[in-house]
């Protein structure tokens, strides 16, 4: 195992961008960036050997701050997801947040996805990231630090733990929104991946897809992912907590108990015989196929592009809007000075 650290590239005010690549004993690798904290490259081989990079993204750093182009690979904190309304309470006292889709929040308001991150540790197999948020930035209490160490194992486990210490009551919810194309080709949809979702509910929303407060059933219903089959069979299927044209965009309720570290859903490329298989302690996961990207015309790697469905978000997290529903939906205050963590691992083999 071994750690490398090379230059990435700059920022348009030209600050660096670094990258630092962990390359285990069978040569598959990944490359994590200071900029968001993110994903750059994820290197793993086929069913012959071959190794190709399985996630999407650029080959510069300035395309990963677009909000146009999906967050690639990126850390997202304080809070994943959307928040109704920009705004949420906590113990009587509203925050109002950044409103930077539509009249809601998404993702915090992308500060900790488009901003570079410390590196506080670096050994042969592992990466330390550190990001610091002021009380009151972006309309969040307490001074927060979130902490996300990457593992990267001889079995090609990449292993995600993030740790908040906060000195005020607060909210978190972060999350890794790396789309995953198996296939490690250049073209190409997700369309032909194979899918399976440990859940047996979602949370329902309305015309934008905000939370209801509900949970609605996914058996025998195009949502159903209860038993693997291809993502395409029916993605364009009308559904109400569908987008005509957009496809999956869903938060899956994971069927475990509480905070149990359990597998969340194993996806599936039959040409190459690559699966991946993800394993959570929180208690959803998003479901996003790309429907909201360009369908030509966005840049990416080498000759591939970073376009509609061509990769697969899977979010492990709590349920979108839990700061309207904490009594409702599973869900945790960061309480001041006491670490709140919780675990993601990517699960890569051959079949």
């Amino acid at each position: 195992m071994s750690v490398k650290k090379t230059f990435f590239g700059k920022m348009a005010d030209g600050t660096g961008v670094d990258l630092y690549t962990i390359t285990n004993k069978s040569g598959a690798s990944v490359s994590l960036m200071t900029l968001g904290g993110g994903i750059q490259s994820l290197r793993v081989p086929d069913r012959n050997g071959v190794f190709s990079d399985v996630v999407l993204g650029f080959d510069e750093p300035q395309p990963y701050i677009n909000g146009d182009l999906g967050f690639q690979g990126l850390l997202v904190g304080r809070f994943a997801n959307r928040i109704r309304d920009a705004k949420f309470q906590i113990d009587g006292v509203e925050y109002r947040l950044p409103a930077n889709q539509g009249t809601w929040t998404l993702h915090g308001g992308g500060r900790f996805s488009y901003t570079l991150w410390d590196v506080v540790d670096a050994s042969e197999s592992s990466v330390v990231f550190k990001k610091f948020s002021p009380d009151m930035e972006d309309g969040f209490p307490g001074n927060f630090t979130l902490t996300v160490k990457y593992t990267f194992t001889d079995d090609n486990v990449l292993r995600l733990e993030y740790s908040v210490l906060s000195d005020k009551k607060t909210v978190a919810n972060p999350t890794n929104h790396a789309y995953f194309n198996l296939s490690g080709k250049s073209v190409g949809t997700i369309e032909n991946h194979f899918l399976k979702i440990n859940a047996d509910s979602f949370t329902e929303t309305d015309e934008s897809q905000l939370p209801t407060g509900k949970l609605g059933e996914i058996k025998n219903t195009m949502m159903d992912f209860g038993k693997m089959h291809r993502i395409g069979d029916r993605i364009d299927e009308p559904f109400r907590a569908i987008i005509d044209g957009i496809g999956y965009d869903n938060n899956y309720c994971l069927r475990k108990s509480g905070r149990e570290f359990a597998e969340a859903a194993v996806l599936y490329d039959e040409e190459s015989g690559r699966q991946l298989e993800v394993y959570t302690d929180l208690p959803g996961i998003q479901l996003y196929c790309g429907g909201w990207l360009a369908k030509s015309g966005n840049p990416g790697k080498g000759d591939s592009k970073v376009t509609f469905r061509r990769g697969i978000a899977l979010e492990t997290q709590f349920y979108p809007d839990s700061v309207h529903f904490p009594d409702s939906f599973p869900f945790e205050y960061v309480m001041p000075n006491k670490a709140f963590k919780t675990v993601t691992e990517f699960r890569f083999s051959v079949k």
